[in-house]
């Protein structure tokens, strides 16, 4: 509520008066409100990050399934036959998959190259599996077998000589990412449903760009810290497409 009484010279209050006044008032209603929100969206913010945080820590896997595959001997390449597009994916269990795509990791030489803390991998790769759902189809066996696939292609086609190092560790980490907490349906059933994701992302590619910000989340957090250039997030977002 705002109120004038009189006039420094003691004249009327004329039209001129009233509409400067009132675009006095709104802007100062503009000014209060604007004040409200940004200390609602201060809260929000706060709580989100709480969240995020809560999330993260129960997303991640287990000190013991860390130390269980550190120690872990890791098979070779021959002996496990990922180089080749025949290979049967049904010939692993989901933990030799996890030892599998180490030596993906290795073979590659990614590991060497961009200095990546052996532990800080194994643990990566246990908490994107954990954060595969058990959907039929988007799970992490899906993610393991188009990783392989691109592995195969790298050291079979001769891309190793073409693509960068950087490229490489994007797209493997990518593959490996691609449907993350995909939810086993598709986008136009998310739209249909107005789902939570519908609404956040909305219907344009909603569960791919949940995927990659799935996965920038975990490989931000700071026991799952990934090496990856902003420079090559262009080709990660592809992967995860």
């Amino acid at each position: 509520v705002a109120q004038v009484l009189n006039r420094l010279d003691g004249k009327p209050f004329d039209d001129a008066d009233q509409r400067l006044f009132e675009a006095f008032v709104i802007f100062c209603g503009l000014g209060i409100n604007n004040t409200i929100m940004y200390d609602q969206v201060k809260k929000s913010w706060a709580k989100q990050s709480v969240a995020l945080d809560v999330l993260s820590y129960h997303a991640t896997c287990s000190k013991t399934e860390v130390d269980k595959f550190k120690a872990a001997n890791i098979p070779l390449v021959c002996e496990l036959g990922i180089d080749k597009l025949s290979f049967d994916d049904f010939s692993l269990d989901v933990d030799a998959m996890i030892t599998a795509a180490l030596r993906m990791f290795i073979e590659l030489g990614m590991v060497q190259k961009f200095k990546i803390d052996y532990e800080t991998l194994c643990r990566w790769l246990l908490t994107v599996r954990k954060n595969y759902r058990m959907v039929l189809y988007h799970n992490w066996r899906h993610a393991f077998n188009v990783c392989q696939c691109m592995f195969a292609m790298l050291t079979t086609a001769g891309f190793q000589e073409t693509l960068t190092e950087l490229e490489i560790l994007a797209l493997i980490v990518g593959c490996v990412c691609h449907d993350l907490d995909h939810r086993g349906t598709n986008n136009a059933f998310q739209a249909k449903t107005g789902s939570a994701l519908a609404l956040l992302y909305g219907t344009s590619a909603t569960l791919e760009h949940h995927h990659f910000n799935h996965a920038v989340m975990i490989l931000q957090s700071e026991v799952c810290y990934i090496p990856i250039s902003a420079a090559m997030q262009l080709t990660f977002t592809f992967c995860c497409m």
